[in-house]
């Protein structure tokens, strides 16, 4: 239990430190582009859904953040994926980041935190490595503590700590 809470205060505190990057002369700048509807976006890679809202990497996150409701906290500060403020919206059991484009806030990244949600394929963070590749076969890339399944526009990571899946993040290439 202690690794657990130490591995998912380490994804927390990267995951806050992406949202806290400005100034950075490393700072990587997504362009402004004509931006993927929602259908493209969920047509093009795998899509987290939560109580009939789906939730696609680089879709408009303002329809989605309505849906959900009321986050349990939000946080911004200037984004390292694009210029402007970046979002962090946390939530029960998962997290979204998003990164601006324009006047609209796309999602970055989708982030599992609890076992009580689920990727579409059933994979929780009770599930075992033999659960994940049974549903989505093998990686595209595996490094010690992660597996990668990479689209043309997102990854979909899943997390370990030792054999422990400790998050599943849905992310996108853009970042």
């Amino acid at each position: 239990m202690r690794n657990k809470i130490i591995a998912f205060a380490l994804i927390a505190t990267t995951a806050l430190s992406l949202v806290a990057c400005g100034g950075s002369s490393d700072t990587k700048v997504i362009e402004s582009s004509n931006t993927a509807s929602t259908t493209e976006s969920s047509n093009s890679g795998y899509v987290f859904s939560y109580n009939g809202t789906t939730i696609p990497v680089d879709a408009d996150a303002a329809p989605i953040v309505e849906a959900l409701g009321e986050p349990n906290s939000y946080f911004e500060s200037p984004s390292c994926a694009a210029e402007g403020i970046g979002k962090l919206y946390t939530y029960n059991d998962f997290e979204i980041q998003t990164y601006p484009d324009g006047d609209t806030d796309l999602i970055l990244y989708v982030l599992l935190r609890t076992d009580n949600v689920a990727t579409a394929e059933g994979i929780d963070l009770s599930s075992s490595r033999d659960d994940i590749i049974a549903a989505y076969g093998d990686p595209t890339e595996e490094a010690t503590g992660s597996m990668k399944y990479t689209t043309d526009t997102m990854t979909l990571v899943f997390v370990f700590d030792g054999d422990s899946l400790v998050s599943i993040e849905y992310d996108s290439l853009k970042n």
